[in-house]
């Protein structure tokens, strides 16, 4: 009887016990001479918009694979994202790649092709590309680089939260003209006019 009274016991205190929320980790993924005083930066940001953990992974390469000179030397978005996609660790949730060279995509209508001119969008060079929802994505500062070194961290940072913000399954925001998660519209000035914040809208989505 006493053995049964102290099982009952048991699992009643397991039932009572509250489930701690497993914490959400990102892996910062640093190729190449990419300038590592930003990866703090980054951290500090993904930390104040999400809430996430970071945890910095050990310096690649780029892969000779992902490399293409269609129409300038660059280097893959999307495969750079299949690559990240199977090497992430289990230990993290996702995993944001960091480089600084020029990297490019085939930018696709919604229903998978590419659009129109061919010659234009087959090859079409971007700061950042990411998975929606998916496990990684990929920033470049190439193509975002000013002398003005508040504009350049700004820049940075919005996009790495853009593009995690993809990850999440969050699309590009119509709702709030300053989200982060507002369309670039093929120009960094729209980058430059957003603010480093979620609107209330894209919050509550992904809450």
């Amino acid at each position: 009887m006493k053995l049964l009274q102290l099982l009952f016991l048991s699992l009643s205190l397991l039932s009572c016990s509250k489930k701690e929320p497993q914490e959400t980790t990102i892996g910062i993924q640093v190729f190449g001479e990419f300038d590592t005083h930003l990866v703090d930066t980054i951290c500090a940001s993904i930390k104040s918009t999400y809430g996430f953990n970071t945890v910095i992974l050990n310096k690649h390469e780029l892969p000779k694979s992902t490399f293409v000179n269609i129409k300038s030397p660059r280097y893959r978005a999307d495969e750079i994202l299949k690559i990240l996609k199977d090497n992430k660790p289990d230990s993290i949730d996702y995993v944001i790649g960091l480089i600084d060279k020029d990297m490019s995509t085939t930018k696709k209508d919604k229903w998978g092709n590419t659009l129109k001119p061919e010659s234009k969008y087959l090859d079409w060079g971007v700061f950042g590309l990411g998975y929606r929802p998916g496990p990684s994505c990929i920033v470049s500062t190439f193509r975002i680089k000013t002398p003005n070194k508040t504009k350049y961290h700004d820049r940075i940072k919005k996009i790495c939260m853009h593009e995690i913000g993809h990850n999440l399954g969050l699309p590009h925001c119509s709702s709030h003209k300053k989200c982060v998660m507002r369309d670039a519209a093929e120009t960094i000035r729209t980058i430059d006019q957003v603010d480093l914040l979620l609107c209330k809208y894209c919050k509550r989505r992904i809450q």
